[in-house]
């Protein structure tokens, strides 16, 4: 009995024995397995975390380029209102509207703006249209655009451009127009006529001449005045310049009076201010120690330095106008000036 015992026993011991090893080795296999998945999984999770970074880099270098060409684009078109002719529109509601408008054609498009105010109000279903009219009787003419409407400052703004040479529809009109479906003008609000002797590419022309960045400016006796970086908007012998810092700076160690305009591109008063009056101020100025900057302020173009030099002169509105001489302000207003204020205010400024 004892020597079964022991035999038993001594198979028991053998069987484990042997057994042992092989869970063991099946253990280190499922570890090794899962090892294997586990970084398989990580390295899946690495590839599609980096993947996704990737797009979305890619992502906003799209949307920053898409915001690069908005901002030129539209730095371009205030530069080409700024050379059209304007001439100002006649109210014929007897409603006390009143209001301007800009027509201009420049490499092969026809380029239109509109700013009026004091519209009267209309029904919540009625709008504001614009129209370019070639000749009434015979119907040659073309819709411009339902107008936006700016309830605070009660202005209406219209901003047009269309391919091809559009200068034979000289007569703007602004219609007030029911929500009926009908493609004719209905009531006209303002208008008037731009006149044949206008030749508007001309003024075109001379802009293209003028927008050169960082062009070397010449004065009428051969000698080379400063060269700047930034866009030229404005003015030749007194250049009014889309603002960089380094320009800034620059003109700053000058005995030049500075003018600086704060602008914002969503302000209709801006726009009507800079079109019809900064921008031809500039243009007739023949002395050449006045240099101009326009500061974007608050908007989609500004950027830190720009933020910082309204803080630096306290600017708290767009279209605040600062005038730098010798390093100091001598000048700050937030008011709207017409061209023959810019003309009185920098005169007084350089004989200072």
């Amino acid at each position: 009995m004892t020597n079964n015992k022991l035999q038993n026993g001594s198979t028991s011991l053998t069987t484990r024995g042997f057994a042992m090893p092989i869970i063991i080795a099946i253990v280190a296999v499922v570890l090794v397995l899962g090892g294997v998945l586990y970084y398989a999984n990580q390295s899946g999770k690495e590839e599609d975390k980096m993947a996704q970074e990737k797009a979305m880099m890619e992502k906003e270098a799209m949307e920053q380029k898409d915001k690069d060409v908005m901002m030129t684009e539209e730095k371009n078109l205030e530069a080409i209102f700024a050379k059209a002719p304007s001439i100002t529109l006649k109210d014929v509601s007897k409603s006390g509207a009143t209001g301007v408008a800009w027509l201009a054609v420049y490499n092969g498009k026809t380029y239109h703006r509109v700013i009026a105010k004091n519209m009267p109000a209309l029904p919540d279903t009625d709008f504001y249209e614009g129209w370019l009219v070639k000749n009434a009787i015979t119907g040659d003419f073309f819709s411009t655009g339902e107008m936006k409407y700016n309830a605070t400052s009660n202005e209406t703004t219209l901003n047009f451009v269309t391919d091809g040479d559009k200068s034979d529809y000289r007569f703007v009109v602004i219609t007030s127009e029911p929500d009926d479906g009908n493609p004719k003008p209905d009531k006209h609000i303002i208008e008037e006529r731009f006149g044949q002797n206008v030749n508007l590419n001309v003024v075109m022309e001379a802009m293209m001449e003028k927008k050169e960045e960082g062009a070397m400016m010449e004065k009428e006796d051969g000698a080379m005045m400063v060269k700047y970086s930034g866009t030229v908007l404005a003015g030749k012998s007194a250049p009014l310049l889309d603002f960089v810092k380094a320009d800034y700076d620059a003109a700053l160690k000058t005995d030049k009076l500075v003018v600086l305009y704060f602008y914002a591109n969503w302000c209709p008063i801006c726009k009507a201010e800079t079109a019809s009056a900064l921008y031809p101020a500039f243009n007739e100025l023949t002395a050449d120690n006045v240099i101009g900057f326009q500061v974007s302020y608050k908007d989609n173009q500004t950027n830190t330095d720009e933020t910082n030099l309204a803080k630096e002169f306290g600017v708290a509105y767009q279209h605040t106008k600062v005038f730098v001489k010798n390093g100091t302000r001598i000048l700050k207003s937030p008011e709207s000036w017409d061209k023959a204020r810019y003309f009185s205010e920098i005169n007084k400024a350089m004989t200072q």
